[in-house]
């Protein structure tokens, strides 16, 4: 009988929390900000946290929106007041792909619907607890179509109601606009006569791109739909955008308009902007004017001495007509405003080189900024890159390249290295802080030093022109040749040369105040990026600061009694896997002290985070579980280099030993599964083995090396 009534109590327990209804609630009342808050640059929605009911217009359907697999999102406009009113537009988000039966997302998120929603009001905070974007994040309880109405005009706006150019702070020459701008945010407007300023590339072939209107102002636009963002998939409506394609954005191309929803965002190391999200291909009006664009830029030499001339070349075309002319502009330092110039010749079809005089670089370690401009036979003008926002800039440096500070420190605001892009010999000598074994940080992090600016992300040569992931921690070698680029934000250099020096340790982990990373101040983070750093004496005091979602991060901080720190990153993609998906909530509690944590400072989604290396980095825990530790002491023998990689099951293993030793070599494929396995004797010296007779498949495999003194990991990669 006690069991037939827990039973009843808990099944009503379930039906009453199912029943329950919640307050019906207006998008204006959710995004609603008085405006003497607005001037204190405080945006948070007055019912943060709320449990709603919401009823709204869908203008966007959800199987089109881009930014997770895990979860999609539509955007809702009040049915009513929209000529006159602002205040009305809402994104609102699925959090979970698994509600979308309970909640009949996709089926009632349909353009043209009215629905009644419910969820809890958050905030997506980049930088700042004060400001964010609003949302709505849908719970397990039935969507609800209560009507239906034709989507309505977007309301019109300059985008100097949203962000305004402050030529005198070139650090954020673009400032946000909250006092007239936020009341635009999740609403549906259209820009017109709006232009190109600015075109940049980044992972997955996605592209970030700026446009301007009449007002004078800049805002950047957003690829929150999937039209705009690879791999464009194709809708019955129209076809999706391509920025592969001459027909899709070019800098100095101009539009009748630019239509989307506003959304709020501090990502990366970027000052607090809105930007605009178009939602279909139709959101980006038919072309005015399209001038000729510059692209393929080359410096030459990329590190120019003083008393050395550079030719820069570029590849300038007219998509509509013929290039009349192109100039090359420069001037000396970041703040120069008075430029030179010199006529660009076309050297080849579409390709124009100009040259800057010798006799301008006379100062060592100056700046050099040049643009370029061009015009058509129609008298359109293009500049690259637009001088009122962004820089192209070269270094003179007598010496070259000797210090990995000279490729991550960089005048621009963003973080981004002046050499992004470029091939440069270099002379830089240092150690392996970590490595892509399976029981490590499964990145390759190497430091010069233990002083700012010193540590940065390497990845092997382009068709395994080097071997630089055979490399341990501790390992000393010599770059003398690399690409340099940024990885979503994290500077990188491809290493193309490189020599191996000798065995060692790592250097010792460096102390960074903490609260200084969580605020993102400049100096402490940027200049620590890809730097091992060490925090004691701190306490988890969040195991889950993305909940309800679960991304294997947790906080910390030296006060127990804070509920938000600095983020440790878990055993995600390009992380340790030796920490795994839910060491946060299988491995620490909540409260637990830590009388050390040691990682590589790195930023992803929206916030700087340390990575631990593996559990050995962590107080209290230690690399085990059939993983074997990372060597950090000196090998008896060293794998200096494996080759051909990739190549077709046959490669040769070159070491260096310090005495005699049988070593036992073993290939094993991604799973730990030994598919070839054979001995040899090492002796003092240099030596190479050749391994042939492999019947491999293409793939990714591994080399393990084992003998009494040693213990050496390299992978290898078949492509047939």
């Amino acid at each position: 009988m006690k069991k037939i009534l827990t039973f009843m109590l808990v099944a009503m327990s379930a039906f009453a929390a199912q029943a329950q209804v919640y307050p019906l609630r207006t998008i204006e009342q959710i995004q609603f900000i008085n405006p003497d808050t607005l001037l204190t640059g405080r945006t948070l929605s007055p019912l943060l946290t709320d449990t709603v009911r919401v009823r709204g217009l869908v203008i966007f359907n959800p199987r089109n929106h881009a930014l997770s697999a895990n979860w999609k999102a539509s955007y809702l406009v009040d049915t009513t007041g929209l000529a006159n009113n602002n205040w009305r537009g809402l994104l609102v988000r699925l959090p979970a792909i698994a509600d979308s039966s309970a909640t009949n997302f996709f089926n009632t998120f349909q353009p043209g619907n009215i629905v009644e929603a419910t969820g809890v009001v958050r905030e997506f905070q980049d930088a700042s607890p004060n400001s964010g974007e609003t949302q709505v994040d849908l719970i397990p309880v039935a969507t609800s179509v209560v009507g239906f109405a034709a989507p309505p005009a977007p309301k019109v706006v300059q985008i100097n109601q949203l962000m305004q150019f402050d030529p005198n702070d070139p650090a954020v020459p673009q400032k946000i606009q909250k006092t007239t701008g936020e009341q635009y945010e999740g609403m549906y407007i259209e820009i017109p006569n709006v232009f190109v300023t600015g075109v940049s590339t980044f992972g997955g072939g996605r592209i970030s791109w700026l446009v301007r209107d009449a007002s004078g102002a800049e805002m950047n636009v957003r690829d929150a739909s999937v039209f705009f963002r690879p791999p464009f998939i194709s809708s019955t409506a129209s076809t999706p955008p391509n920025p592969f394609a001459d027909v899709f954005v070019q800098q100095g191309k101009a539009f009748a308009y630019i239509r989307g929803v506003i959304t709020e965002t501090n990502f990366a190391t970027l000052y607090p902007r809105y930007e605009i999200v178009p939602l279909v291909p139709t959101d980006l009006g038919p072309v005015t004017a399209a001038p000729p664009f510059a692209s393929s830029i080359v410096v030459n030499p990329a590190i120019p001495s003083t008393n050395t001339s550079v030719t820069i070349g570029a590849r300038i075309e007219d998509l509509d007509g013929s290039v009349s002319s192109a100039r090359l502009f420069y001037t000396n330092g970041i703040a120069g405003t008075l430029y030179d110039s010199v006529p660009m010749t076309l050297a080849a079809v579409d390709s124009f080189v100009g040259t800057i005089p010798a006799s301008f670089l006379t100062q060592n370690g100056a700046y050099i900024k040049y643009f370029i401009r061009a015009i058509d036979n129609q008298g359109n003008v293009s500049i690259t890159p637009d001088t009122s926002l962004t820089y192209s800039v070269f270094r003179v440096l007598n010496s070259g390249i000797t210090q990995l500070s000279q490729i991550q420190e960089t005048p621009f605001p963003s973080g981004r290295s002046i050499y992004d892009g470029a091939i440069v010999n270099m002379n830089v000598r240092g150690r392996i802080m970590s490595t892509l074994s399976t029981n490590d940080y499964n990145r390759i992090i190497f430091q010069d030093g233990r002083g700012p600016l010193s540590g940065i992300v390497l990845t092997p040569g382009n068709q395994g022109a080097t071997d630089i992931d055979v490399r341990l921690r501790g390992d000393s070698i010599h770059i003398t040749r690399g690409r340099v680029f940024e990885d979503f934000g994290i500077t990188t250099i491809e290493v193309l040369a490189y020599n191996f020096v000798n065995a060692g340790q790592p250097y010792a982990p460096v102390s960074v105040p903490i609260d200084s990373i969580i605020a993102r101040r400049f100096n402490f983070t940027e200049g620590y990026e890809s730097m091992l750093l060490e925090f004691n004496n701190v306490f988890v005091v969040n195991q889950n600061p993305d909940a309800p979602s679960n991304f294997g991060e947790f906080a910390i901080y030296p006060d127990s009694n804070v509920t938000a720190g600095l983020r440790v990153r878990g055993g995600v993609a390009q992380s340790s896997p030796d920490l795994g998906q839910n060491f946060n909530t299988d491995s620490v509690r909540l409260r637990q002290e830590l009388a050390f944590i040691r990682g590589i400072l790195t930023f992803n989604f929206s916030n700087w985070k340390i990575q631990p290396r593996n559990r050995s980095d962590i107080a209290g825990f230690s690399t085990g579980s059939g993983n074997v530790s990372v060597p950090e002491v000196l090998s008896n023998a060293n794998l200096t280099r494996l080759y051909p990689n990739p190549n077709q099951g046959r490669f040769t293993i070159e070491m260096q030993a310090n005495a005699f030793e049988q070593i036992q070599m073993e290939v094993l494929d991604m799973a730990g599964r030994v598919l070839h396995r054979q001995t040899f004797v090492v002796e003092p010296g240099n030596q190479r083995f050749d391994v042939t007779g492999l019947d491999l498949s293409n793939g990714m495999y591994m080399v393990k090396l084992s003998g009494n003194q040693t213990r050496q990991f390299a992978r290898f990669q078949v492509n047939r």
